[in-house]
């Protein structure tokens, strides 16, 4: 089936609405061309984080040339400036002011993201839509008709931004949409216009544009935390490249325990860091779901926040004075922190810094107090240019009991 979600790469578990199979036939983008990118429109447009074959098609490109990118490189006044001349001899217009309508028609579309794109924990439910002129490769351009809508990823929290192209040159030639582009042009009419015959295609094959999105779900899930995981796993096997031996060693059960390990966003407060994917035996080891934990600050939820809750506990537990506990769970807390910012280094520059930490932890399920050794760094993930941080851990209470860490 052209088009259709199993070709796609964007699956979803479970038995797909109707509606599901028909999103991205011809009649609603064009051959299946669909972008995912991150939540932070700007007038250069969205980063593109992830791009389709189809997309990749309909703008004459490779995935690795426009994943990183501003999608204004490929739709809108960017891509079009290096061709404004032969658009402008083309239609009888001056170089400049073509140039001036191209971005009318981009402004519009940039507004329409942004009006769509909700906060980071609270994303939108509106569905923004736009008519901008494209180019491909050959310097062709063509009217590009784009649907977007801004939602949250279920497992990981991440904020994304889902967009359909489709090429409507046929219903809205180049000449329309920029004879409109300019103020008191109609252009807001030409776009509602348009949009209406868009949004009754959606209607004809029983489709709720509001929840459409939600099928690419899973292309958002596996496009960060899949591409993450699955490169550690072949760097593990190979044992070879430009990284430090001592991550190819780092989910040996030596180093983490049953393969804990959590990946987090690089930005650290005193709560710690922001979860974003928790490996089984992460939730095994801590006795937690996955939903306890994403997008959860680590402090908070396994840390010295959650420990400070049972002192009194741990203070019988070891026969020291409440007092003393609190103050040696401070300087644990201040020491974890402190190699937490070691291994940070900045969003550009990763930190080559590989810090290890001693910290107390509690299983809420069984009441157990243990100690925890973390193994972290920070790193960024070369394919989608992610800057994330990583910690492993391991229970090491049999080696280094509790009163004595205390």
């Amino acid at each position: 089936m052209p088009g259709s979600f199993l070709k796609s790469g964007a699956a979803v578990k479970g038995v797909l609405p109707s509606w599901a199979h028909e999103l991205l036939h011809d009649s609603l983008s064009t051959r299946g061309c669909f972008s995912i990118g991150d939540d932070d429109i700007t007038d250069e447009g969205y980063t593109i984080r992830y791009a389709s074959p189809w997309f990749c098609d309909l703008f004459q490109c490779e995935s690795s040339e426009c994943c990183g990118k501003r999608c204004c490189n490929f739709a809108g006044y960017n891509c079009m400036a290096g061709n404004s001349i032969t658009v402008a001899k083309t239609l009888g217009m001056d170089v400049q002011e073509a140039k001036t309508r191209v971005q009318f028609a981009l402004e519009h579309f940039v507004q329409q993201g942004k009006m769509c794109r909700g906060t980071w924990d609270k994303p939108s439910s509106g569905v923004g839509y736009g008519l901008v002129l494209a180019s491909n490769r050959s310097g062709e351009p063509f009217v590009c008709e784009i649907m977007l809508s801004s939602r949250s990823e279920l497992r990981t929290n991440w904020g994304y931004t889902v967009v359909l192209h489709r090429d409507a040159t046929n219903e809205v030639p180049v000449r329309k949409l920029l004879e409109a582009a300019c103020p008191g042009g109609g252009f807001d009419q030409l776009v509602q216009q348009q949009k209406l015959r868009f949004l009754r295609r959606f209607i004809s094959i029983g489709i709720d544009s509001r929840s459409a999105v939600l099928c690419f779900q899973q292309t958002a899930l596996d496009m960060w935390t899949g591409s993450v995981i699955a490169k550690a796993r072949v760097t593990a096997a190979n044992a070879q490249g430009s990284l430090p031996a001592s991550e190819y060693l780092l989910e040996q059960d030596r180093l983490s325990t049953q393969h804990s390990f959590g990946i987090c966003d690089c930005g650290v407060t005193h709560e710690g860091v922001t979860i974003r994917y928790a490996s089984p035996g992460c939730c095994d080891l801590f006795e937690l779901d996955a939903s306890d934990l994403g997008g959860a600050r680590c402090q908070k939820v396994v840390g010295y926040q959650f420990v400070s809750r049972h002192v009194g506990a741990l203070a019988a537990q070891v026969g020291m004075d409440l007092q003393q506990v609190k103050e040696g769970l401070q300087v644990m807390h201040d020491s974890i922190i402190q190699e937490i910012n070691l291994s940070m280094g900045s969003w550009d520059k990763p930190s080559s810094h590989f810090g290890c930490a001693l910290g107390l932890c509690y299983k809420a399920k069984g009441g157990t107090f243990f100690v925890l050794e973390f193994d972290m760094l920070s790193r960024t993930e070369p394919h989608t240019g992610w800057p994330y941080f990583a910690c492993f851990h391991r229970d090491v209470t049999h080696e280094v009991p509790v009163k004595r860490l205390l």
